[in-house]
């Protein structure tokens, strides 16, 4: 029986990053009567169990960093870029959806590069911080070269977003499949039933996140900020959970996420470096508009401007007071249904059957050839 091994990141839970796709392709992939191995440098017990329960075999590497969270990720993929590429061999055709196994596959899925991740977000460090990070440049780098030897030695790549294939076509190496963004649930984010109360603006904090827009934002106009996000950086300021118009909720569950997305005025997403970026998506199929920047992932890729949100090009004072603007007044209520529509786009299903195309054509190729 045809066999295809999915390569992804640490697996902690189910619905994110790479496991994300991993899963949803693979139950498919079952479907159609192939075998399906989950290759991954570690996996959680619990995960394992899921798993396997939809028919996916799992094959754990053992490199469980001793770190937790975004530092354990981080910390395997500078390991291994250090070592160098990974000789891992099986009978199956391969997909590699990972940062952090530097893998050379039958498919490379390419997602951005982290060196570059990492020089955008330096640049809003705190100053003990980017002094880290300029001491480790030269190790970023040869980690960041090793994982695109691994895309570069694939027999094909195809990326995640037109910002992700432009950053591997500058680095010389064809996108052979172009683009497959990463599936959103639609089924599970959708317009509440009521109508929605519109009484805050809500927005995602990470490492990404632009703390400065959203204090003048806060600031200004009597916003009401709502944040979720539970994967903030160290640098988290501490006036962000103390400022009176900042309702910060921290780690929120799946179904209380729905909410908020679908009862905001607007949602606000100002960036600092963003090849896809899933909460634009999630918040459209809420029926919310975003407002964000028109460049990288939500500019290039999933956001319309004045349809489904919109684009600015200043972080500073444009954003802030086009917020304002947006927060006292009002906009076209057809927008929800448009942001909804244009979500889509992106559901389960379609992406689904985009990557189940590409899996067809190769096994065909393979049988003539």
């Amino acid at each position: 029986m045809p066999c295809i091994s999915l390569i992804t990141d640490g697996i902690d839970g189910i619905t994110g990053g790479p496991i994300r796709v991993a899963y949803l392709l693979g139950k498919s992939i079952i479907e159609m009567g192939f075998n399906v191995n989950v290759v991954a440098p570690y996996v959680s017990k619990e995960v394992e169990k899921d798993l396997e329960y939809v028919g996916i075999k799992v094959r754990d590497l053992g490199l469980r960093p001793p770190l937790s969270g975004q530092s354990g990720h981080f910390l395997i993929w500078l390991m291994n870029g250090i070592r160098g590429l990974i000789n891992y061999r099986d009978d199956c055709l391969t997909i590699n959806l990972s940062f952090e196994l530097p893998i050379p596959a039958t498919i490379f899925y390419a997602q951005g590069y982290v060196g570059d991740l990492l020089r955008d977000l330096s640049r809003e460090f705190p100053i003990h911080y980017r002094l880290g990070y300029y001491l480790a440049t030269p190790l970023i780098i040869a980690a960041d070269s090793t994982y695109h030897r691994a895309l570069s030695r694939s027999k094909y790549v195809i990326a995640n977003s037109r910002y992700s294939a432009e950053a591997v076509i500058s680095r010389n190496v064809r996108v052979w499949g172009g683009v497959i963004n990463p599936p959103v649930n639609t089924d599970f984010f959708k317009p509440v039933p009521n109508p929605p109360t519109q009484d805050y603006v809500l927005t995602y904090v990470g490492k990404e996140t632009q703390f400065n827009v959203l204090r003048a934002m806060a600031n200004a106009g009597g916003i009401r900020i709502v944040a979720f996000g539970s994967k903030v950086p160290p640098w988290l300021p501490r006036w962000f959970v103390r400022h009176r118009n900042i309702d910060y909720r921290g780690r929120v569950s799946d179904e209380e996420l729905v909410k908020l997305y679908a009862n905001a005025k607007f949602t606000v997403f100002p960036f600092i470096h963003e090849p896809f970026g899933y909460v634009p998506v999630e918040s459209m199929a809420c029926g919310t508009p975003v407002l964000t920047y028109g460049r990288q992932g939500p500019g290039g890729e999933t956001v319309i401007n004045n349809e489904t949100g919109w684009l600015v090009d200043n972080p500073g004072g444009e954003f802030v007071r086009l917020a304002v603007k947006l927060w006292e007044g009002n906009y076209d209520n057809l927008m929800r249904a448009r942001a909804r529509e244009r979500a889509m786009a992106f559901s389960v299903p379609r992406v689904v059957n985009e990557w189940l195309s590409v899996v067809k054509e190769l096994f065909h190729d393979n049988a003539e050839g």
